[in-house]
């Protein structure tokens, strides 16, 4: 009986042991796939910063053995509101017609763009619809506004009323950045942002992304357009009056690359986005580096 007993638990803890491992064996075999999507991923970041290459290159898309590669995505931070410059009218302007754009109503729209200037500005006065020390510290909350820039894009859902944009506009980050330069890239801003600061109809807006895409009607493939200032302000409708209102704040030569690179392994992904500035030299420097 003690034998058979003896047999029981043997068998018992020899499972145990082979669950144990298997487990840890598929653990294993995760983390290894990881490991190599975000190698590859970092393979393409390395030629999505060449600034040789070009979007639509056919490099930027790569299979790497039977279940791995990678895929690149080159854009121009400055497709992104530079919210840092809502201090800028223009800027609070576009702000609140892109807000409206997104059915926020007028009202919640102005709270919400006043209140992230009031944010970035360095007094204490409150704009019309703005927040200053003495609305945060009655919700709680003594150290906002923190009177500089934002640190990050998440950061600014602390703003009065940006809970509003958040309800109407979940991807609403993917509208702005801390990293820009001012400038507005007429060669990758996309039509919401366009209409919004260039103040132009969405049907002229239209007109510049279709030119843009070239032939095939897709961005950022290889028969892209790299417009001029010129084309883009004739295919914006611009007349001379409002594009004088607004060329301190457009380009199309933006000097701040965005490489975007996912590789994957298997099942596995893996993200990297690299923030770079163009030198005088032509040289990019490090800005940002974020992973998913």
């Amino acid at each position: 009986m003690l034998v058979l007993v003896a047999i029981v638990v043997m068998a018992a803890a020899l499972a145990g042991v082979a669950e144990f491992m298997d487990a840890s064996l598929e653990e294993n075999v995760l983390v290894a796939g990881q490991f190599r999507a975000l190698h590859l991923a970092e393979s393409g970041i390395a030629i999505g910063l060449n600034t040789g290459i070009k979007p639509g290159d056919p490099s930027l898309k790569q299979a790497i053995g039977s279940d791995g590669g990678f895929e690149v995505k080159i854009s121009s931070e400055g497709a992104r509101i530079p919210i840092n410059y809502i201090t800028d009218a223009g800027y609070r302007d576009a702000v609140y017609q892109l807000f409206v754009d997104w059915d926020i109503s007028p009202d919640e729209a102005n709270t919400a763009a006043d209140s992230l200037a009031d944010w970035v500005d360095t007094d204490a006065e409150p704009r019309s619809q703005g927040a200053e020390a003495e609305y945060y510290l009655q919700q709680g909350f003594s150290e906002f506004p923190r009177n500089q820039g934002f640190t990050s894009v998440d950061e600014m859902i602390l703003a009065r009323g940006l809970h509003a944009v958040e309800r109407a506009k979940p991807d609403w980050r993917d509208y702005f950045s801390i990293y820009g330069d001012g400038l507005i890239d007429l060669n990758y801003a996309p039509k919401d942002v366009l209409v919004s600061v260039c103040g132009v109809a969405e049907t002229d807006a239209d007109n510049l992304i279709r030119e843009r895409s070239g032939p095939d009607g897709i961005a950022g493939t290889e028969d892209d357009k790299t417009l001029s200032t010129g084309s883009a302000q004739q295919l914006l409708g611009l007349d001379q009056v409002r594009y004088s209102q607004i060329s301190s704040r457009i380009t199309t030569d933006g000097l701040i690359r965005r490489v975007e690179s996912t590789g994957w392994s298997g099942t596995q992904r893996y993200k990297v986005v690299v923030t770079a500035r163009r030198g005088d030299d032509g040289s990019l420097n490090y800005l940002a580096r974020t992973e998913e």
